[in-house]
């Protein structure tokens, strides 16, 4: 898969094509800076000073940058991928490793962060269970019917999108070049952990007698097995 930029994306990016390679490697330090701690106004400013441009272009620059490493991250692109989508945005062969590296650097704890945001499968959170047994009924004084009794606990994420990629959606639809600084305050980190708060948890009840609890240990059993077969793992991998 390539990624494409839009003309408003290239024309940020084109202010790499005119330094040396040391400017992109600030530039670098400076996403790395923004995505683990939001928006820095200090260390933009210093930046436009050295490169006698207006602070605005240094933050769309950095923009730019966030969103390429953030979509490349969100469809997990091999390096060749990569290369590819930087060379259509008009990055030397140079060029090209210096952002790679970037994109390495970042890739695991964007996707898992990506991941966490993204998810909306239940997952299992506790169980409760009580034993009840039938000892009699009006019908037979000597019948026994022993009943488990389970409450399963699981979590399901509700449905929002991570705050700095809707104003990213927004900064690469937006083609009026007077647009606003966009500032994203909120870090990997505290997205992480408003993933883990914006959750709804559900009890989900069930009954059942000795014979339907041991058939559904029993699948469960086989299913663990399966889940650490080789074939498993591989299709694991191959996702």
């Amino acid at each position: 898969m390539i990624i494409f930029l839009s003309e408003l994306q290239k024309e940020h990016l084109d202010l790499l094509h005119k330094h040396s390679i040391q400017v992109l490697i600030d530039f670098c330090k400076l996403t790395i800076d923004y995505l683990n701690n939001g928006v820095n106004p200090k260390k933009h400013n210093i930046a436009a000073e050295k490169l006698n441009v207006p602070m605005t272009v240094v933050q769309n620059l950095v923009h730019a940058l966030v969103y390429l490493i953030i979509e490349a991250c969100k469809h997990n692109l091999s390096e060749s991928d990569f290369k590819s989508s930087l060379a259509l945005a008009g990055f030397s062969t140079e060029q090209q490793e210096i952002l790679v590296k970037l994109y390495n650097t970042k890739k695991t704890e964007l996707s898992s962060a990506l991941n966490l945001l993204q998810q909306k499968d239940p997952t299992y959170q506790d169980l409760s269970w009580r034993f009840e047994v039938q000892i009699a009924s009006r019908n037979s004084s000597e019948e026994i019917k022993p009943m488990v009794s389970m409450d399963f606990v699981v979590m399901t994420p509700k449905n929002f999108r991570q705050p700095s990629e809707d104003k990213i959606d927004q900064y690469s639809k937006n083609n009026n070049k007077n647009v606003s600084p966009i500032h994203i305050n909120s870090t990997v980190q505290e997205a992480k952990a408003a993933s883990h708060c914006q959750n709804i948890i559900n009890h989900h009840l069930l009954q059942c007698d000795l014979p339907n609890l041991i058939h559904m240990t029993n699948v469960l059993d086989q299913a663990l097995k399966e889940s650490k077969s080789q074939h498993v793992r591989k299709v694991q991998r191959a996702l």
